[in-house]
């Protein structure tokens, strides 16, 4: 009975032994699987994060892009409208211009054309920008420039009118509406230069509505002007187009031409 008792405890060991080392054997397996599900985790993490730099690149290269794209249509479109967003190349000051200026709508691209053609010469699209025209006459050459006179422009009147020899404003005198804001941009000019001569057109007279020379002189305060400065104002009309300027309007060029030399 001993002997069999030392036998069964000598198995005992051995069972615990192999029971421990399988436990140990499959603790080292979890173990192993924990450490591979990390590395996995981490690849798939790195593959994750090598994903979102990849999107994050994509769709920086999207915005640069976009981005050169509003860039070269803006480029364009100041490219397209340059004429409306930039002035002329400033005049040097031995070749002052005769300046043209008024409301959009009263007509100077017309009496400009007219007076330089010495015919009738319409225009129906409003200047936008600057229109610069060259008019010889026996003696010199005169150079005018009209600026537009719709909103956006009007901020380059006052620019242009410090090198003017003298300022042309015509005004349509059929659209009394207008003819206080007429007067108000006319007076807000002479008062930077008080000895600038001062030729008014009183445009379109022909029309049934149109105020007579009287009546611009009183609508536009024209007795306000200054004593000092030379002004002058002419009823003015082109009607049919092509035919010969009206007598008033060679009288007006004449009288231009003459205070444009004097004050060269």
């Amino acid at each position: 009975m001993e002997r069999g008792k030392v036998m069964k405890k000598g198995k005992e060991p051995e069972k615990e032994k192999i029971r421990e080392k399988g436990k140990e054997e499959k603790k080292t397996e979890v173990e192993k699987e924990k450490i591979k599900g990390k590395e996995i985790g981490k690849e798939k993490g790195k593959e994750e994060n090598s994903n979102c730099k990849e999107e994050e690149k994509r769709k920086e290269r999207e915005t640069e892009k976009e981005k050169e794209q509003l860039k070269g249509e803006e480029e364009k479109e100041k490219k397209d409208n340059g004429a409306l967003t930039k002035p002329p190349l400033e005049p040097p000051e031995k070749n002052k211009q005769i300046l043209v200026l008024g409301l959009d709508g009263a007509g100077k691209t017309s009496v400009l054309h007219s007076l330089a053609l010495n015919r009738v010469q319409h225009s129906v699209a409003p200047t936008q920008g600057f229109n610069a025209v060259c008019i010889n006459t026996e003696d010199s050459q005169m150079e005018f420039l009209e600026i537009g006179g719709s909103e956006p422009f009007r901020s380059y009147w006052e620019m242009y009118l410090s090198r003017g020899l003298l300022l042309i404003f015509v005004v349509d005198s059929a659209d009394h509406n207008r003819l206080p804001e007429a007067k108000k941009h006319l007076h807000q000019l002479i008062e930077t230069n008080p000895i600038l001569p001062l030729v008014v057109f009183a445009n379109k007279q022909d029309l049934e509505a149109a105020y007579r020379i009287t009546d611009i002189h009183e609508a536009l305060a024209l007795s306000e002007v200054g004593n000092d400065r030379k002004m002058f104002l002419f009823g003015t009309q082109v009607t049919e187009n092509g035919s010969e300027i009206p007598s008033v309007m060679q009288d007006a060029k004449d009288l231009i031409a003459h205070l444009a030399a004097d004050m060269q």
